[in-house]
């Protein structure tokens, strides 16, 4: 029987993208997203911020395939603005979306594929992870959080033989600026370094394979112990691009 991998935020963009390369690597996907998906095997709209959605998805595709080989946790999406106009309804289900769901999912996979000493978990985070922009910084937040969880866990779920990697792309062309709230902003200044969704999706498979604790796309993103030196500095010229621009 092919591998079972759940791809979340399936519907579009990078879920899209890497719901089709599994599938073209032949796994059984399922695919889950608010909007249907249409690339899958068995395909759910959910909201995965609802914990029990969540577990109910998990339950039923281990009592469909009897196994869950690979998770994907993907969706997610940002609130642009600053912290004082921002809604905190949107803050807190972003927050659910970003970071809860991420964790609800993992807390459903795990048991199984800890006694299988079996399986992969893919987080989806994000260069704004470490580095903060104004405006978008409760997005950083969730992002910073799910980072911390996801190195963590990749120690804790070695002695297991479970792999747990983070995918830290930078800019990517996708619709993540549809949310209602970039209506004001007018350019996207970093929309030129932007790469492809299946450049992601095949970091992810790179992931799924190795176990690397951090992939970045592109590669040159990545945040050497060199580099931390002067990320204060990187961080301060970043806020006074999105100032001239947003």
């Amino acid at each position: 029987m092919s591998e079972v991998a759940i791809v979340t935020g399936a519907s579009k963009g990078i879920g899209r993208a890497i719901a089709n390369l599994l599938k073209e690597n032949n796994y059984i996907v399922v695919s889950v997203s608010r909007t249907k998906a249409d690339v899958g095997d068995l395909i759910y709209e959910a909201d995965v911020s609802d914990k029990g959605n969540v577990f109910r998805i998990v339950n039923e595709v281990l009592d469909k395939f009897g196994r869950i080989d690979v998770l994907v946790n993907n969706a997610g999406f940002g609130v642009y603005g600053s912290f004082l106009e921002t809604d905190l309804s949107e803050e807190e289900y972003m927050i659910k979306t970003n970071f809860l769901a991420p964790i609800y999912f993992m807390k459903a996979v795990l048991p199984h594929m800890v006694s299988r000493r079996k399986g992969s978990i893919v987080n989806i985070i994000s260069e704004a992870a470490y580095v903060s922009s104004p405006k978008l910084l409760v997005y950083s937040g969730t992002k910073a959080g799910l980072a911390s969880v996801t190195n963590g866990l990749w120690a804790e779920m070695r002695k297991y033989n479970v792999k747990v990697s983070g995918v830290y792309p930078g800019p990517v062309k996708t619709n993540f600026t549809s949310h209602p709230s970039f209506k004001k902003v007018s350019s996207d200044p970093f929309a030129k370094y932007a790469v492809n969704p299946e450049d992601v999706a095949r970091a992810v498979l790179k992931a799924i394979r190795t176990g690397k604790r951090e992939i970045y796309v592109p590669s040159k993103l990545k945040l050497d112990p060199y580099f931390l030196k002067f990320a204060n500095l990187f961080q301060s010229i970043t806020y006074r691009i999105i100032s001239k621009y947003f």
